[in-house]
């Protein structure tokens, strides 16, 4: 569904335009090419939803409402202008994306200064102009499409060429400003001219002929031949393309999958060896063997006498031991050290001394070491306020 193509036929069946259709779209065709160049501030749908009922008002259509297929319509057939709206020239990527505003704004301004001239003529013209700018440009790659319309009634033209005279100024500024691009990207000094003088182009069709054409015609199947074969193999290319990178992502999917279950899998392990490491240090700390320490400190906390706390204490570090957890004096207790301003953080203090470049203590409780690595430094008390 996201790779359909919008059409103004759409865009006009969801506007509900029954009438006028070339006139509606000859109105829309030349909104949405200037609103490109409009100079005020914001992103190019803002400028359209924001201009739309000033310049298309007579077509009382609700915008908000309909935006969702124009904004369709513009991905598929004004994507270039969004483009150079949205993030400026030098954001377009694609040399066809400049050249198809190029040309069409080119005809644009053509049509303003020549009455009644054919969709062939206008064609002719252009690749001529360009030609004689250095730029040459293949016939098939002069597109007119969105501006099919304008030639299919030849009563309708007078009105259309008439609108789009309206808005000569902001037309003209909008080809200056990509002809600017274009001459900067090719480093070339452009000059077109948009009257067309004694009927050049159609004097040049004259010329040929007839053996000429059926020349020029199986030069140009033979061309179009050998265009679609080499597509072909490209199209064949970019599928193998495609198909190796879908099999490496289902792969790479795989892994991913894989290594979030063992992930998982290895936090409930974590949970589980914590809960036990838990259970077990009650157990052993309440065992027979102990002396069932933390019942007599919860008698003695709950207001018993116990004559043997000693005992208490001693078999409590004992268990401590046992699983790897023992206090050592690497600073022997009752000893004065000095505090620098960076040698803080070996030692526990009673006090913040952040603020403070020196400052004497003494150390009041050990280091304590899980098996030989140490997880509490030696507990200093500093002398003074």
């Amino acid at each position: 569904m996201n790779n359909i193509t919008i059409g103004i036929r759409d865009v006009i069946r969801e506007f509900d335009i029954t009438k006028n259709k070339i006139e509606f779209t000859n109105d829309l065709n030349i909104f949405l090419n200037i609103s490109a160049f409009n100079e005020s501030r914001g992103e190019y749908y803002d400028i359209i939803k924001s201009n739309f009922n000033n310049y298309m008002g007579k077509w009382e259509i609700d915008i908000n409402n309909k935006f969702l297929i124009l904004s369709k319509y513009i991905k598929c057939r004004k994507l270039p202008y969004k483009i150079a709206k949205d993030e400026g020239f030098e954001m377009i990527k694609s040399e066809k994306f400049i050249i198809s505003m190029l040309v069409e704004l080119y005809a644009m301004n053509i049509i303003m200064d020549n009455e009644n001239i054919s969709k062939q003529e206008l064609s002719k013209f252009i690749q001529s102009e360009l030609e004689l700018n250095n730029l040459k440009i293949a016939a098939k790659d002069i597109i007119l499409n969105d501006l099919d319309y304008y030639f299919k009634d030849k009563k309708l033209m007078h009105l259309c060429r008439e609108n789009i005279v309206k808005n000569e100024k902001k037309l003209q500024d909008a080809l200056e400003k990509t002809v600017k691009e274009v001459e900067r990207r090719k480093k070339i000094k452009i000059n077109l001219e948009t009257k067309i003088i004694n009927n050049e182009i159609q004097n040049e069709e004259n010329v040929i002929t007839d053996n000429d054409h059926n020349e020029l015609i199986i030069k140009e199947n033979l061309k179009l031949k050998k265009e679609i074969e080499k597509l072909k193999k490209e199209i064949d290319i970019t599928s193998s393309i495609i198909n190796e990178h879908m099999d490496k992502e289902i792969h790479l999917q795989n892994e991913i999958n894989k290594l979030q279950k063992d992930n998982i899998d290895l936090l409930n392990h974590g949970k589980t060896q914590y809960e036990k490491a838990l259970v077990d240090l009650v157990k052993n700390m309440n065992d027979n063997t102990n002396g069932n320490l933390l019942d007599r400190l919860y008698c003695y906390c709950k207001g018993e006498k116990e004559q043997n706390l000693m005992f208490i204490a001693t078999n409590f570090f004992n268990v401590f031991r046992q699983m790897g957890i023992s206090p050592r004096e690497t600073i022997k207790l009752g000893s004065s050290v000095s505090i620098e301003e960076y040698s803080f953080y070996n030692y526990r203090l009673n006090k913040d001394i952040s603020d403070i470049k020196l400052c004497e203590g003494t150390v009041i409780y050990p280091s304590w070491f899980y098996n030989s690595t140490e997880i509490l430094k030696p507990y200093v008390n500093v002398k003074g306020e």
